[in-house]
């Protein structure tokens, strides 16, 4: 019975690390069917709903997460961590979704620009799953997380510099070009693309904060 408790209690690395990479395979998922949606804007609502299920089954994984948290003794790094790293991941997702809702919304021309985007939070969440395995040993990982974080950073970059060739097209148009309500509704599904992508990037962020602590 002893043992039991002892085991039960030590350290379980491979628990937050297999959920993590879970997650990080779910915004892969997700973002294939996001990169769909805009590609294929007459199928946009069958899309849409594809992402709603996967919101679900990563909103699983994030709660069975943090139940660990709550259940494992010691854990491989700060809780607070796991923790902002589980909701980082989730919200990757939550925001894709966010966005595929603004499109369906206002209905606006899907523009070479925002597919752009699409495709980098595509790699950027190719990159993101590639390299949660990776967490199971920071230490020993630390070039190849590193890596990896530079360059979901980079993507982020090719990312901002996709919005800003758009916004420059929207609002450095004609005078007599679309309405500013039209203008604003493109605007806004722009900033929900941003948003993903941008919170791609939170996840590297958060990544390097706990190789520091534990390099």
């Amino acid at each position: 019975m002893v043992l039991k408790l002892f085991r039960f209690l030590m350290p379980r690395d491979d628990i937050f690390v297999a959920a993590f990479s879970a997650q990080a395979a779910k915004t892969v998922e997700a973002a294939q069917v996001f990169r769909a949606m805009l590609a294929e804007p007459a199928n946009a609502p069958a899309h849409h709903a594809q992402l709603s299920r996967i919101e679900r089954e990563a909103d699983d994984i994030n709660r069975a997460t943090i139940r660990s948290i709550h259940r494992v003794f010691v854990t491989p790094f700060d809780r607070s961590d796991i923790l902002a790293l589980t909701d980082a991941l989730d919200d990757v997702i939550d925001r894709m979704k966010d966005a595929g809702r603004r499109m369906l919304l206002y209905k606006v021309p899907v523009t070479p620009q925002m597919l752009e985007m699409a495709d980098c939070i595509l790699r950027a969440c190719e990159r993101l799953r590639d390299g949660m395995p990776l967490l199971g040993d920071i230490s020993g990982n630390a070039k190849g997380i590193a890596a990896m974080c530079e360059a979901v950073d980079s993507i982020e970059s090719e990312a901002d510099r996709a919005l800003q060739s758009g916004m420059d097209e929207l609002f450095g148009g004609a005078v007599d070009g679309p309405s500013p309500g039209h203008k604003l509704m493109v605007q806004m599904v722009y900033d929900g693309i941003e948003a993903v992508a941008d919170r791609c990037e939170d996840v590297t962020d958060l990544i390097q904060a706990v190789m520091i602590e534990q390099v």
